[in-house]
This record gives C-alpha cells, structure tokens and sequence, in this order.
C-alpha cells in the first residue's frame, strides 16, 4: 500500500505541474515538456493498475491473451495454408504439399528453390 501511496502522490505532483504550466506561454519546448508528463502520468497510472489488480483479473486477462495470440496464430497457419494451395494448384499441381510447404521455408530463408519467384510473389495466374 506504501508503492500505492507513492504512485499516487506523483501523479497528483505530475497533474498540479501540468497545471502549473498553463499560465506560460506556448512554445514548442513548452508542449514537448507537457507531452513528456504526460507520458510519465500515462506510466504510473498503468503501475497502478497493475498493484491494484485482483487474482481473477489477473487469470481473466491472461486467459485473453492466450486466447487472442490462439486466434492470432491460426488466422496466420489459414492464410499461409491457402496460399501454398494455391501455388500448388495454378503452378505446381504435380508436387506435394508438403514439399511447397518445405520450399517456402526455404524462400524465406533466402534459400534457392525450384519455385520461380513468380509464383511467391503472385500465387493467382
């Protein structure tokens, strides 16, 4: 509760300096020196967030995450699916799959494959 305290005794001395300096005049280093407190009240109000966060909302974001990065991750294998489909079916029909898969591991790397860059480039004829 101490590091609560603290926390919030800075942002109020952060909020009463931004407050302060309305009654100057607006220059550029003026609005830098403000966009620079505010970033520093943007920080300690996410730290005290983060104190104030029971266990369940701890799980519940976590359980977010994992779900966000799952949706994430399997929208991506689709895409990289469907267009190694699509090489092999407008380019390449007689070769597997897993051997396109395999070459477009490859291509990544920089490697040299059988594939033309055509085909990388634009799966669709």
């Amino acid at each position: 509760m101490k590091k609560l305290d603290n926390l919030r005794k800075q942002l109020q001395s952060i909020y009463d300096e931004i407050a302060k300096l309305s009654e100057f005049r607006e220059t550029q280093a003026l609005k830098k020196f403000k966009r620079q407190l505010e970033g520093e009240s943007s920080v300690i109000k996410e730290n005290i967030r983060k104190i104030t966060l029971t266990q369940q909302d701890k799980e519940l974001l976590k359980k977010h995450r994992q779900t966000q990065a799952n949706k994430k991750r399997s929208s991506k294998n689709r895409r990289v699916w469907s267009y190694i489909k699509s090489i092999q079916k407008n380019y390449y029909p007689d070769k597997s799959l897993k051997e396109i898969r395999n070459l477009l591991k490859k291509h990544r790397k920089g490697l040299e494959t059988d594939i033309s860059d055509v085909a990388w480039r634009n799966p669709s004829p």
